[in-house]
């Protein structure tokens, strides 16, 4: 798709979402309204948490 990693936004629920964006070099989203707690996704690498969809528009403006 010719979209680099580093310009890549990774939006997951989990510590496996936040450890493969990582991993890929993406910028992780930790998403609060899956089904895992908001620490796990913070102890796991999340770049941001956001708590409703409408918070990732700005996240696009980067």
């Amino acid at each position: 798709m010719g979209v680099k990693p580093s310009e890549t936004l990774y939006l997951g629920d989990t510590g496996t979402d936040m450890q493969t964006a990582q991993a890929a070099g993406m910028f992780a989203v930790g998403v609060t309204w899956g089904f895992r707690p908001e620490a796990e996704l913070r102890e796991t690498g999340a770049n941001t948490i956001i708590h409703h969809p409408r918070e990732l528009l700005p996240l696009l403006d980067q």
